[in-house]
C-alpha cells in the first residue's frame, strides 16, 4: 500500500531537520526504498518539495527516457518554510486547531 503523500514529506522534512547538527547529510537515508515508495513518486514528490521551497540542496537531473525529472543531493537542507510546514502539521497543533474550531462552535466561548 502506498503511502500518502503528506506522510512522505514530513518523513523527509523530519529527517532533514534533525539532521541540522551533522557535518555532512545523508540523503540516501530517505530514499525511495526506505520510504516504501516507488521511484517516479519519490522524484515527483521532491520535485513538489524543491518548487514549494520546503528544501533546497538538490540539483535536478533530466533524462530524455524518463517522464519525470531525478535530482541528486548535492547539500540538501530542510528551509524555514520546510519548518514551517513541519509545525503546522505535528499532531499538536492538529489537535489545538481542532480544539480551537469546537471552542467556536460553542455559544459563550
Amino acid at each position: 500500500m502506498a503511502k500518502e503523500t503528506k506522510d512522505v514529506i514530513i518523513a523527509i522534512l523530519q529527517y532533514l531537520n534533525e539532521s541540522l547538527d551533522e557535518e555532512r547529510i545523508d540523503f540516501s537515508k530517505v530514499n525511495n526504498e526506505s520510504l516504501g515508495i516507488s521511484y517516479p513518486r519519490y522524484c515527483r514528490i521532491l520535485s513538489m518539495m524543491m518548487n514549494e521551497g520546503y528544501i533546497e540542496g538538490l540539483s535536478r537531473i533530466t533524462i530524455a527516457d524518463y517522464a519525470f525529472d531525478q535530482y541528486k543531493a548535492v547539500h540538501p537542507c530542510i528551509t524555514l518554510k520546510g519548518i514551517d510546514y513541519l509545525e503546522q502539521n505535528k499532531p499538536s497543533s492538529k489537535a489545538y486547531a481542532i480544539l480551537k474550531e469546537i471552542r467556536d462552535w460553542i455559544p459563550g466561548y
